[in-house]
């Protein structure tokens, strides 16, 4: 899982290490680009003692760093990478745990902290490798992904019919009104929320769940129908 940036992502990851060709191969897939503005990376890091070069295949990003630990039984490392034409670094300390990995990122531009991202990683069997990535690639189906859809069709429906009526107001009576409606909606949602999110869990269906999620007019909303 990684959470950063208002975000959360399920995540993958799977880390190759070859003493032989003096180098390390990271996959790591995301279930939503998001702050990334992709969602696989598949990264290369070219080893000379306890130093790295990486470079991502897509030229998402390139950078370095430095490992810790035996040789080629390193427990932990940091980076910088740069992200083209963006002014972006992100910086990141990374440590395998007794359950997997750990990696912090903090994304900079000029020296300034934009947002810091947490990956919590544990392990399971690489010879899932290839179900796992198809299963990521399904959205999700949870008490979280249909809480958030149940709230974004909730606020779509309601303001569409209520903000016609408060436009139609004289112009001193707007204000009032919105607070009302807002007082409105924040106990009518609330209210049905629960039945809503045992409806959308029952009914399993990912792909008009992240439909609905997404969804930022009334338009949109009709087309995940």
């Amino acid at each position: 899982m990684s959470i950063g940036m208002g975000q959360t992502a399920r995540t993958l990851a799977r880390r190759i290490v070859d003493p032989a060709a003096h180098q390390i191969v990271e996959d790591v897939h995301h279930d939503d680009g998001g702050a990334h503005g992709a969602n696989q990376f598949h990264v290369v890091m070219a080893v000379e003692g306890d130093h790295f070069t990486m470079t991502e295949a897509a030229k998402a990003f390139q950078g370095s760093g430095t490992l810790v630990g035996d040789p080629w039984r390193w427990t932990s490392w940091s980076s910088t990478a740069e992200i083209p034409n963006t002014g972006i670094t992100v910086d990141s300390d990374d440590e395998l745990t007794d359950t997997g990995m750990t990696a912090t990122k903090q994304i900079k531009r000029g020296g300034k902290v934009l947002g810091t991202t947490k990956d919590e990683l544990k392990t399971f069997d690489c010879a899932r490798w290839d179900a796992a990535v198809a299963e990521l690639a399904a959205p999700a189906i949870n008490d979280a992904s249909c809480g958030h859809a149940c709230r974004n069709f909730a606020t779509l429906r309601f303001w569409a019919r209520a903000d016609p009526a408060i436009a139609a107001l004289p112009a001193g009576d707007q204000a009032a009104e919105r607070t009302k409606q807002a007082t409105l909606f924040a106990s009518q949602v609330e209210a049905g929320l629960p039945a809503c999110v045992e409806a959308c869990i029952a009914a399993n269906n990912g792909v008009q769940t992240a439909c609905i999620a997404k969804a930022t007019s009334i338009d949109q909303l009709a087309s995940c129908e």
